[in-house]
């Protein structure tokens, strides 16, 4: 099967729509495949007028269906709160035990669940939901989370600090135990002084166990800038050997650049991504936290481009990152996003704004960070769910690539889409390939 085409064996055509289960919006912030091939999917149901939102858990059938054994007929047990309370990230436990990481009102919560979704009560001394409020007049907020091999929980979001009647705002980064019964947060700022603005958006464990934050950082000029830092596992502090004394920012020339994802590739070195001034942006670190230099010509070593179909483009940006192992010895870039593009399937299909989904030849193994013309024909995918007249005898549709995972070679892609009466969960899977490995042979890479 081709490279890049939607799962027919999938929901609708390789697309599920799901619903709020509360309120009247939903969106999908992110996934986890279970060992059985069920996805849970989280995020949030959210009442726009009285300015509520509320966790929300889905999980669906290897083919797309909604599992209703799961939970309470099939979405689990909601937190609800005011404006902000959000399920933001999930992850798998080595025994199978589902860990939601979110937010409730102005501090983190982390939750657990059993693998049938029901509500673990031995997690966090009993309470099942581990509360991180910091103090009064400050707050905090997660952006993603990964879980160790040893069932540790590793976090990565912003600490928004109030002293003084200022705000500074820095990279934020908790390990948390496996039974939750500890946590040991850290706090990171690439500068001082009033209105720090720093967010941390992912992070990722090397093969050394170190765990690498990246995020975004406005800096002297007032213009926001790529961030990254890298912090010692044994140590627990900020690895000086890091990029510029522990610390890497890359600034694209122009007025907003907004890193929101990290993949590390089994070299070690880090892809960054997210958005420069409009556009999907990469940019690539050795080893050392610095830019990659191999390559001396041009922005080899970042990149931006348009998930675009046919033509258009415009307001792209990537939410995440995945590593693509189908070869081993050359592994390829798998961008997840949103993208503005013209038309979806062909003239007269609908327009707006779409999931983006990218395959890209990574630097140091190929010449830059090209577009993969394997995938798609073209290197990009867009996806659409619902569609909405224009007003002008078109169609319209309007979605957001925010997460995705890569299990058994397929990509599962979750977000949302705006349908006439509200918004929607959205999820799209893409068919595995065919078995034969990029080399030409039946086996990877050596």
């Amino acid at each position: 099967m081709d490279s890049g085409v939607l799962d027919p064996t999938f929901g609708s055509s390789g697309k599920v729509i799901v619903g709020p289960s509360r309120y009247t919006e939903a969106v999908a912030q992110d996934s986890v495949v279970q060992q059985d091939g069920k996805i849970v999917v989280v995020g949030y149901d959210s009442d726009s007028v009285d300015g509520f939102d509320a966790w929300h858990l889905e999980r669906l059938n290897a083919n797309g269906s909604i599992d209703t054994s799961f939970a309470n007929a099939h979405s689990a047990y909601v937190t609800v709160g005011n404006t902000g309370t959000r399920a933001a990230a999930v992850g798998l436990q080595p025994d199978g035990r589902i860990v939601v990481g979110g937010n409730f009102n102005n501090h983190i919560l982390i939750e657990r669940y059993n693998p049938d979704g029901s509500f673990d009560l031995t997690f966090a001394g009993g309470t099942g939901a581990l509360s991180i409020v910091p103090p009064a007049g400050d707050s905090n907020y997660l952006s993603r989370l990964v879980i160790e091999a040893n069932g540790s929980i590793d976090i990565a979001g912003t600490y928004y600090a109030n002293p003084g009647g200022f705000n500074s705002n820095e990279f934020y980064f908790n390990k948390i135990a496996a039974d939750g019964s500890s946590n040991q947060p850290f706090q990171y700022e690439f500068g001082n002084g009033a209105n720090q603005d720093d967010h941390a958006q992912d992070l990722a464990i090397d093969s050394q166990g170190r765990y690498v934050v990246v995020g975004y950082h406005r800096g002297a000029s007032g213009n926001y800038d790529f961030a990254a830092i890298r912090i010692l596992s044994n140590l627990y502090d900020v690895d000086q050997t890091f990029g510029s004394g522990g610390q890497t920012t890359i600034d694209f020339g122009d007025n907003g650049d907004y890193a929101n994802a990290v993949a590390l590739t089994p070299t070690g070195y880090i892809a960054l991504g997210g958005q420069a001034n409009g556009q999907a942006a990469l940019a690539l670190l050795d080893p050392n936290g610095n830019l990659n230099t191999y390559f001396s010509s041009g922005l080899l070593y970042s990149e931006k481009f348009a998930f675009a179909f046919g033509t258009g483009g415009g307001n792209d940006t990537i939410a995440k990152l995945v590593l693509d192992g189908y070869d081993t010895k050359y592994p390829q870039l798998l961008a997840i996003g949103s993208g503005n593009q013209s038309y979806a399937s062909g003239p007269g299909g609908a327009y707006g704004l779409m999931f983006g989904i990218a395959r890209l030849n990574l630097p140091g193994t190929y010449s830059n960070f090209s577009l993969d013309t394997g995938f798609n024909g073209n290197g990009t995918e867009g996806v659409y769910f619902n569609e909405r007249p224009d007003g002008i005898g078109l169609l319209t549709t309007t979605n957001h690539g925010r997460s995705a995972t890569f299990a058994n070679g397929k990509l599962i892609a979750a977000g949302d889409t705006i349908a006439p009466g509200g918004t929607d969960m959205a999820v799209a899977r893409l068919a595995p390939f065919d078995g034969v490995f990029k080399n030409g042979f039946d086996n990877p890479s050596l």
